[in-house]
């Protein structure tokens, strides 16, 4: 391999087969264990004492949701008759909030638990209805009887449908507003309907027809995706984001990944069947993700032979100020929060992310106390990768790390001496499982330096 090349991984490793599903029981728990439940996403299903299915509920973390119905706090009556009523927890765990509402969504539907709401018959189930108007909209319908307008559906409730265009609209923007209207659409402030048909319709005949061409083409892609016809999308996006990352236009690039990433929660709606048959598909999932993302980095780290831990490691801060760092773990694929570890950077009023990295790996490291992971994860491409590997080489330590570079997903590596990009699938078991943990240290760097920024506001009143 030549420096800095890229390659494109298999969407598997050639031992990793196909698994088959077996209908199984979910993890049960009974109420007094409830501090057992794990912090991830899921839907969560109280029995009886007869082992009657008596509410379903879904959450994105299952401990702290479930948790809240135990508590003292001044209940509702219906809570409480509830809360008395439950002899055993079931829990499903995901991997996605917008997976745990779609099959929250399917299991009320199936077993109309006591204290949901009851679904009525299949007739009043939600559409979603492009409309056949010369600027088509998209809209929400009980009734499925027109035989010209395009559906798709059934959905059991209004709240999948709108969390499903909610998604769509955020990759490929439309208007639902009446035609009638002369202004354009709040969306269009948002970004969320462009262009506009009310703008549209005040245009000279040359751009009318350039513009209408454009929303047309939208509402096209719409339907493919409606269908199920996801690839074509796809590709289009991902040509997009990289031809402007190649120009150097990341700020656009990152939009078009942020495309890519909702298309990527739409890819999942139906794998709540899989959910559905075996309540542990997770760990099948799992397993898949860790034994994909070894079999990949084995070329480059082969000293490598095991991902049970894995440490993730971000910076955020404005402009130089209240700068932290995140350290966090997953072990087995799932949050490790006992390892998670704040870092108030040291360096002040001073844009340097490199220097703000280079500070928290060296501060982490001097713990000798604290476990070192299988694989070290940092948010970023080669350079930062190359700040980890000369602050691990002065420890005299051999820990494999890697970076994921932003703008286009890609995996970096590095190999005597030598950096290589290691593209994968969009929907490669193994990117997942990297852009999760690197989502998560994000999030809990970005809340840290939201804290401080608040106290800062709060003191300085």
């Amino acid at each position: 391999m030549n420096k800095n090349n890229t390659g494109n991984a298999q969407t598997s490793p050639p031992h990793i087969k196909e698994l088959s599903y077996i209908t199984v029981k979910a993890v049960s728990f009974i109420p007094k264990n409830i501090n057992k439940l794990p912090e991830i996403p899921g839907v969560y299903r109280y029995l009886d004492t007869n082992g009657g299915i008596i509410y379903i509920g879904k959450a994105i973390n299952l401990k702290r949701r479930v948790s809240s119905y135990f508590q003292k706090q001044t209940k509702d009556a219906k809570t409480e008759n509830l809360v008395r009523n439950i002899h055993k927890i079931e829990i499903i765990p995901v991997r996605y909030e917008f997976e745990a509402l779609l099959l929250e969504a399917n299991l009320i539907r199936i077993y109309k638990p006591k204290y949901n709401v009851i679904w009525k018959d299949d007739k009043h189930y939600i559409y979603i209805q492009i409309t056949m108007e010369e600027f088509p909209r998209l809209i929400l319908t009980r009734r499925k009887e027109d035989g010209r307008s395009f559906f798709s559906g059934p959905f059991p409730s209004s709240r999948i449908a709108r969390e499903i265009l909610a998604n769509i609209r955020r990759i490929i923007p439309y208007c639902t507003q009446s035609p009638n209207r002369k202004r354009s659409c709040f969306y269009t402030y948002l970004g969320l309907c462009n262009p506009c048909p009310a703008v549209i319709k005040k245009l000279e005949q040359k751009e009318y027809a350039r513009q209408k061409k454009i929303y047309l083409r939208n509402i096209s892609r719409i339907k493919n995706l409606l269908s199920g016809d996801f690839e074509p999308l796809s590709r289009y996006l991902l040509a997009k984001m990289q031809h402007l990352s190649s120009e150097n236009k990341f700020e656009e690039a990152a939009t078009y990944r942020d495309k890519l990433k909702h298309l990527n929660y739409l890819l999942n709606i139906n794998i709540t069947n899989e959910y559905m048959a075996d309540p542990r598909y997770i760990s099948h999932v799992f397993k898949l993700e860790k034994d994909e993302l070894l079999w990949i980095l084995k070329e480059h780290y082969p000293s490598l032979t095991r991902i049970e831990r894995i440490e993730c490691y971000d910076i955020s801060n404005t402009s130089g100020t209240f700068a932290t760092g995140s350290m966090i773990s997953f072990k087995h694929n799932l949050p490790d929060k006992s390892y998670y570890r704040r870092f108030r950077i040291r360096i002040h009023n001073k844009i340097d992310d490199f220097g703000m990295l280079k500070e928290m790996l060296e501060r982490r490291l001097k713990h000798r106390e604290w476990k070192l992971p299988d694989l070290m994860v940092v948010d970023g491409g080669k350079p930062q990768l190359r700040i980890f590997n000369k602050v691990l080489a002065n420890f005299t330590l051999n820990v494999p790390a890697i970076g994921l570079a932003k703008q286009n997903e890609e995996i970096v590596v590095c190999a005597n001496g030598n950096y290589f990009k290691v593209i994968l699938p969009r929907r490669s078991n193994a990117l997942h499982l990297v852009q999760r943990v690197r989502d998560e240290a994000h999030r809990f760097a970005h809340k840290y330096h939201e804290l401080l920024r608040l106290k800062n506001m709060v003191s300085n009143e």
